[in-house]
């Protein structure tokens, strides 16, 4: 574990504003149990390509705002993994990595569910000049600059009402599809195989999300970890 008060003050923000679940603050890899398949090394290995400028709007290169698909059944922690993922993006990114030295006015980094995020773009709508449609702002990747939440995990995709007019479905690939061509990564933790993609988010997001994402089954040696 790492001690949050040990923290440069603009990095404590950070992590503090990027409303991580507080049960994982604090939590580093190692500090996770076991899974099968050694899904670590590919995410350490995307890691390190954030850090080292390959992802976040990296012009010119094929990693340019790539993210995670953590995929697997309940109880199996994949939450747990992006808040810890998140974290580590957090601790060890420069200034320049967000796209500005003045680290100071920048809120790199957000965690939300993806049923919060449908309240919130709802509210945005009945005040357009709002927090909420500002930040639906930053989270699209409208803003201008450094402006935008340039690290997203967006948890418990699968888990969103559904109705027949496809809304949550239609908006969950409005977002992706903006935030990857502006070079913006989004970790998403869901239990929706990615094979069934095509059936529940339509065939052309079950094509796209092998563009956007590296998909790694979760999958804990403990089992559900909830029981």
């Amino acid at each position: 574990m790492y001690d949050v008060s040990e923290l440069r003050p603009s990095v404590r923000r950070q992590i503090n504003q990027a409303t991580i679940p507080e049960r994982f603050v604090g939590l580093t890899l190692d500090d996770l149990a076991s899974y099968e398949g050694e899904p670590e090394i590919l995410i350490n290995k995307w890691v390190n390509s954030v850090l080292s400028g390959e992802i976040i709007k990296a012009r010119g290169s094929k990693k340019c705002g790539m993210g995670l698909l953590l995929v697997g059944k309940p109880g199996h922690g994949k939450t747990t993994l992006a808040s810890v993922v998140l974290q580590e993006v957090i601790r060890k990114a420069t200034p320049e990595l967000w796209g500005s030295p003045d680290i100071s006015v920048k809120n790199p980094a957000l965690f939300v569910d993806y049923p919060k995020l449908l309240r919130i773009q709802q509210k945005s709508w009945k005040d357009t000049d709002g927090p909420e449609a500002f930040l639906m702002e930053q989270v699209y990747g409208d803003m201008p600059g450094p402006d935008n939440i340039s690290l997203l995990v967006l948890d418990d995709l699968g888990k969103e009402h559904r109705t027949a007019s496809g809304w949550a479905e239609n908006t969950f690939d409005a977002v992706l599809r903006s935030r990857y061509n502006v070079g913006l990564p989004t970790i998403v933790t869901t239990n929706v195989p990615l094979k069934n993609w095509g059936d529940v988010y339509g065939e052309a997001m079950g094509s796209f999300a092998h563009e956007a994402f590296i998909p790694i089954n979760i999958v804990s040696t403990e089992g559900d970890r909830r029981k």
